[in-house]
């Protein structure tokens, strides 16, 4: 019984360790695709920042969604942020990178969009 659990406990650490590590430019492409779809969804949604640009930080899902999104550097309009945090929980990007799947990705939406992704 114990050898099974020992057995079990080492093949779990090698999963979570294969599974952290995503490269760099896996993830880079990841918060490529999520930026655009972001953008596009903003678009669509008539969301204007208007010269204005908001961060948020979300929660990449295993099923593509983004989760758990909270605006870390306000557009000034909480209308905006609201809006645009919205608009975020329809981002669905399909196969984001194993070791960023519960991991956190920040979208700097506005004039001069940027993406910052984070294995976890």
């Amino acid at each position: 019984m114990k050898t099974q659990l020992l057995l079990l406990s080492a093949v779990g650490l090698l999963f979570t360790a294969s599974v952290s590590q995503a490269s760099a430019s896996e993830v880079q492409d990841y918060a490529q695709r999520a930026e655009a779809r972001a953008e596009s969804l903003l678009r669509d949604s008539g969301v204007d920042l208007a010269g204005q640009s908001v961060a948020v930080r979300a929660t990449v899902r295993s099923d593509g969604h983004l989760s758990g999104l909270s605006v870390v550097r306000s557009s000034g309009s909480r209308d905006t942020d609201h809006a645009v945090e919205t608009v975020l929980r329809k981002v669905v990007v399909s196969d984001a990178p194993l070791g960023l799947i519960g991991g956190a990705v920040t979208l700097t939406l506005g004039p001069a969009p940027m993406v910052r992704a984070e294995a976890r």
